[in-house]
């Protein structure tokens, strides 16, 4: 290995191209190259690296280098897209994640280096947060299916927690709606939808 990735947590992350006793498991793509879209086609750069996990053997995270556009900065730019939260089109070698073009170019840069547990999260925050947010578009009609009339309902918070090995628990929401995505116990995503009163409905 060219350099030493084991960052302060003791977990090891390379760049596949720099360790020699990796490689892409036969019948497998290699993504390298490959364009990446945002959730809605819109292209937001391309498959720079992939990142392994070293004890786990698996890949953990794509290296995407952002277009200019999508970079807003004259030099390359790349970010890390948890290897979880792709949707990965062999058929026409294209990668989509669940962002858009906008909450890509806020993910935190990617510098080569070890990566820490702080940047893992500030990553997954994003995420957690961003596809939360582009699905509460889609999903605002299925809100009204709640009950706006009953108390339990209304004045609820709907908290759920979420890390890389959970599965994703989807909740409507309405455009009034606040999420908020805070570190809960144990390193995991907390995040919290408060739905505001039928009174503070009609005030706004």
């Amino acid at each position: 290995m060219a350099k030493d990735y084991e960052s302060g947590d003791g977990s090891r992350i390379a760049p596949l191209g720099e360790v020699d006793d990796f490689e892409i498991a036969e019948g497998y793509s290699d993504v390298r190259g490959w364009r990446v879209n945002a959730a809605d086609g819109t292209e937001i750069g391309k498959v720079h690296e992939l990142l392994v996990d070293l004890d786990a053997l698996r890949t953990r995270y794509l290296d995407v280098r952002l277009t200019t556009e999508v970079a807003a900065a004259p030099e390359d730019r790349d970010v890390l897209v948890p290897i979880g939260a792709a949707r990965i089109d062999t058929e026409h070698k294209v990668i989509t994640v669940p962002l858009t073009a906008e909450r890509v170019g806020l993910l935190p840069p990617y510098t080569h280096g070890p990566i820490t547990r702080e940047e893992e999260y500030e990553v997954r925050r994003h995420f957690t947060f961003g596809r939360t947010a582009a699905e509460g578009v889609a999903a605002s009609e299925a809100a009204s299916a709640f009950d706006a009339t009953n108390p339990a309902v209304r004045d609820a918070a709907t908290t759920t927690s979420m890390n890389a090995d959970e599965t994703e628990v989807r909740v409507p929401l309405a455009a009034d709606d606040s999420v908020v995505v805070k570190r809960g116990e144990g390193g995991q995503d907390e995040i919290i939808i408060r739905r505001p009163r039928s009174d503070e409905r009609s005030a706004s």
